[in-house]
């Protein structure tokens, strides 16, 4: 069987740059790369405690707590008590912050959109397709 840690390597190299690019493409520079971390697992997930923030950002809670209280602060979050655990914290968007996360996906997706264009060909991007499939089957596990 040959040896695909270098593969891997290479695989792993690019997509960091490329996240390290799109995390770039922001509507200001107003938020944090963690805030605007949150805001996204927020418009993907819908309301999460504080606790489950914490654990898919993967910070410590009291660093999840400070992201939170900034979000909110600028009205882009509300707090509420858990409906079954009053130790818990409910994070939900409020409509602004709504419109910021969409506001920040579509200038990644533009960014992305435009960098395809640019420089791909309809045949590699048939094939960027194909390799999206497996790295979401990698992401799965």
């Amino acid at each position: 069987m040959p040896d695909i840690a270098p593969l891997a390597a290479e695989l792993r190299f690019a997509l960091n740059r490329l996240h390290r690019r799109l995390r770039y493409q922001q509507v200001g520079d107003d938020l944090t790369i963690s805030q605007l971390s949150v805001l996204s697992l927020l418009q993907q997930q819908g309301p999460l405690s504080a606790g489950d923030l914490a654990g898919r950002e993967h910070v410590r809670p009291p660093s999840m707590t400070r992201i939170i209280a900034a979000l909110d602060g600028m009205g882009l979050v509300t707090r509420r008590g858990h409906p079954s655990d009053g130790r818990q914290v409910v994070v939900a968007l409020t409509a602004a912050g709504e419109q910021r996360a969409a506001a920040e996906t579509a200038a990644r997706d533009k960014w992305l959109a435009q960098q395809l264009a640019r420089h791909t060909t309809l045949e590699q991007r048939n094939r960027i397709r194909e390799v999206v499939k497996l790295l979401n089957e990698l992401a799965d596990g």
